[in-house]
C-alpha cells in the first residue's frame, strides 16, 4: 500500500471539470492518470509569415507531451522572406515546417494546414502569441467532446501606451472574456486561438477570396452561423505581446477596411463600421469632411501619442470614402 500511495503524495495536478469530464495533468514524477477517450489525438496548426515561432512550438510540444496524447505540430510558412529561422522546429519529434514559396494569405494557409493534418481535432494558433497557461491543452481537452468549435480568446500583454495597436486591443479587452464572446458567439469568433473538428473545417473552410489580412475570421464565423455549427467560447487565452509600429498598423487598418468594403454585403451585420457609416447622413457632406480630415488624423495616429477616439473616426471616414468609389 505504501508503494502505491507514495507517488500520489508527490503528485501535482490540475483539475478541470466540465460537465462530468475530469482530467489530471502529468505530475513532476511523470505520472499521468489515463484520459477519457474524448480526444486522444490532436493536430496543432500554426500559420506563420515573417515571424519566428520556435519558442512557441517548443512550449506547445511540451504541453502536448504532458497531456499524454498523440499529436503533431505543423507550421506552414506563407512565403516569408527568411523561412529558415524556423528550421529548428524540424528537429522536434512529431513537428514539421512546410515552406510555401508564395504568399497566399492566412485563409488559404489555414485550409492548407487542415488538409495536411492527420488527426480528428485541429488546434489553430497564431505564430506571434504566447501561451498563457500551463494547462492550455487540458482546457481544450475538457471541451472537445461536446463542441465542434471552441474559441479560447486572447489577453493583452505588456504596457505600451504610445503604441496604437496596444491601445486599441487594451480598450477592447473587456470584450475578450468568454461570457461576452459567448453572447454573440459567431460574431465574436477570432482565429487567433481555436479548436475545431477536422471534418467541420474541411466541410466549411475559410473563404479563400480573402487574400489580404483582415475579416477572414469574421467571415468564417458567419459561415459557421449559416451552417448552424455552434461555437463554444471558453477562457483559455493566448497572450498578445507583439505590436507593430503605428505606421504599419495604420497601413494594415487601411488594407482591412478595403477588404471590408469588398465584402460589405456579406458582412453588413457583422461590422460596427458599416453600421456607423450608414448613420452619418447626408453621406456626401460627411465624405467631404473626411477627405479634409483624414490626412491630418493619419499623421496624428502615426505619431508617438495616438488618440484612440481619432482612430475610430478615421476608420469610419476611410470606409465611407471607399464606398463612394
Amino acid at each position: 500500500m505504501k508503494n502505491l500511495l507514495l507517488p500520489l503524495l508527490h503528485l501535482t495536478f490540475f483539475v478541470i471539470y466540465n460537465k462530468k469530464t475530469l482530467f489530471f495533468q502529468r505530475s513532476t514524477l511523470n505520472f499521468l492518470l489515463p484520459l477519457p477517450t474524448i480526444m486522444q489525438e490532436l493536430s496543432v496548426l500554426i500559420p506563420v509569415y515573417n515571424s519566428c515561432c520556435t519558442c512557441q512550438v517548443e512550449q506547445l510540444w511540451k504541453l502536448c507531451k504532458e497531456a499524454g496524447i498523440h499529436f503533431e505540430i505543423i507550421i506552414a510558412d506563407d512565403g516569408s522572406e527568411d523561412p529558415s529561422v524556423n528550421n529548428p522546429i524540424n528537429a522536434l519529434p512529431h513537428c514539421r515546417l512546410i515552406v510555401r514559396n508564395e504568399n497566399s494569405g492566412s485563409a488559404t494557409t489555414r485550409n492548407f494546414l487542415a488538409q495536411k493534418a492527420q488527426y480528428e481535432w485541429l488546434l489553430f494558433i497564431d505564430a506571434d502569441v504566447d501561451i498563457k497557461h500551463d494547462d492550455f491543452i487540458f482546457r481544450y481537452l475538457a471541451c472537445a467532446g461536446e463542441h465542434e468549435v471552441v474559441n479560447g480568446g486572447i489577453v493583452v500583454g505588456g504596457h505600451h501606451p504610445h503604441n496604437l495597436r496596444w491601445c486599441y486591443e487594451k480598450q477592447a479587452a473587456p470584450q475578450h472574456d468568454a461570457s461576452h464572446r459567448q453572447a454573440m458567439s459567431h460574431r465574436e469568433f477570432r482565429s487567433t486561438n481555436f479548436l475545431i473538428r477536422r471534418e467541420v473545417m474541411l466541410r466549411h473552410p475559410f473563404d479563400e477570396r480573402f487574400k489580404a489580412s483582415g475579416y477572414e475570421d469574421v467571415f468564417f464565423g458567419r459561415t459557421l452561423s449559416l451552417a448552424k455549427v455552434g461555437i463554444c467560447h471558453i477562457d483559455n487565452p493566448v497572450t498578445m505581446s507583439s505590436y507593430e509600429p503605428n505606421d504599419r498598423f495604420m497601413a494594415k487598418t487601411e488594407r482591412n477596411l478595403q477588404t471590408l468594403h469588398h465584402f460589405s454585403k456579406e458582412l453588413k451585420d457583422y461590422s460596427g463600421i458599416i453600421k456607423w457609416s450608414r448613420r452619418l447622413v447626408p453621406h456626401a457632406l460627411w465624405r467631404f469632411v473626411f477627405r479634409l480630415l483624414l490626412p491630418i488624423l493619419r499623421r496624428q495616429l502615426c505619431g508617438n501619442n495616438p488618440h484612440l477616439f481619432l482612430y475610430h473616426v478615421y476608420r469610419v471616414g476611410y470606409y465611407m470614402i471607399l464606398k463612394e468609389a
